[in-house]
């Protein structure tokens, strides 16, 4: 599966753009601020009907204007789908072979991309919560009913600690017991699959790391469960021991919403001990593992994007990420040609003020 062409119309800075892709590797050039990130987006947003920053649809149309198009061609094997998606303020229209789809999700079926941005170091750099939302988006590629599971856990968990900072209802004991059991089920679903997949991706990452670096770093990436429990009992009864504690603090302290991933390189944890390069070569083997597990689970292959993938990272670094990439259509962008000597030069396109064009 691959993406053919796209067409950008009021998109972000373009004005009107045209590209062909190659079925392998496509490297965009530019300076900063000229639109590499923004084509990134308009290939993630052509997938997902929504873009991979946290703002509003609106805000991808071209300034001064109301209206954006964005249409590209996929390819799977002898099949081809187009897929248009129009934007009019705040109503958009997502059509595929002149089909219109009424769901983003629906859209998201057709294939799947694996994204790496510079802010994919933050997932290392802060807090659980961003290691968490890692490994659960990667779930929720492969199985798409995660996403459920987890919202539903979200609204109870937000009931339940509603619930106990009132601790007022004539019912509040009958109320908990059954937030409990509900919570308990729905965790327990999380702790199981993300127990699953964290070791799939954390043995993939593990190897890619290791050729990487000559075999001399080690990448592991352990799952730090609040509650480790052998069956749903186990849990139930381990996350109610904490019922005191929860009913004096007014919170829910234990659960799946307290997880962790451990990431760590030469047994050193890679938040204090590693130096950027390392963290970002962690990361980018991550993504790597994500792209191999998709391929293993579900049988295609992901199209895979790297904004600005080769700062911080040796030539060695870099070719090895190269060679990893045959077989994917990769879209990367770049500020310089460092790294890609190699490269044909009908790989390579240049991005300046919003306007892409081949050498």
């Amino acid at each position: 599966m691959w993406i053919k062409d796209l067409k950008l119309v009021n998109f972000r800075n373009y004005f009107y753009q045209q590209v062909e892709f190659n079925e392998d590797i496509n490297i965009f050039l530019g300076d900063n601020a000229q639109g590499k990130t923004n084509l990134l987006e308009s290939v993630y947003y052509l997938a997902n009907a929504k873009s991979f920053k946290n703002i509003r649809d609106k805000d991808l149309i071209r300034f001064n204007q109301s209206s954006m198009s964005l249409s590209g061609t996929i390819r799977k094997g002898r099949s081809f789908k187009l897929v248009k998606i129009d934007l009019l303020d705040k109503d958009k229209s997502i059509f595929v072979n002149g089909v219109k789809y009424d769901r983003n999700k629906d859209l998201r079926s057709l294939f799947k991309i694996v994204l790496f941005t510079p802010e994919d170091l933050a997932i290392i750099k802060e807090g659980p919560n961003l290691r968490r939302d890692l490994i659960d988006k990667i779930i929720q590629g492969i199985d798409p009913s995660y996403k459920q599971v987890k919202k539903d856990y979200g609204k109870i968990l937000y009931q339940r600690n509603k619930l106990l900072k009132s601790q007022s209802s004539s019912y509040f004991k009958d109320q908990l017991s059954a937030f409990d059991q509900s919570l308990s089920k729905l965790g327990f679903r999380i702790y199981k699959q993300r127990l699953k997949f964290i070791k799939f991706i954390g043995d993939f990452a593990k190897d890619y790391h290791k050729t990487l670096s000559a075999n001399r770093e080690e990448l592991t990436l352990t799952y730090k469960a609040d509650i480790k429990a052998r069956d749903l009992e186990d849990y139930i009864n381990i996350f109610r021991q904490s019922r005191s504690d929860d009913l004096k603090s007014k919170i829910s302290q234990r659960g799946i919403h307290k997880d962790d991933i451990e990431i760590r390189i030469n047994g050193k944890d890679s938040k204090s001990f590693a130096s950027q390069g390392q963290q970002r070569s962690a990361i980018l083997n991550i993504r790597l593992a994500e792209v191999k597990l998709i391929k293993e689970v579900t049988g295609d292959k992901a199209v895979i994007l790297f904004d600005d993938v080769f700062s911080e990272l040796d030539e060695k670094r870099s070719s090895f990420l190269l060679e990893n990439l045959k077989g994917y259509q990769t879209i990367i962008t770049a500020t310089n040609t460092k790294s890609l000597e190699k490269v044909s030069r009908s790989k390579i396109s240049y991005i300046k003020n919003g306007s892409i064009r081949k050498e």
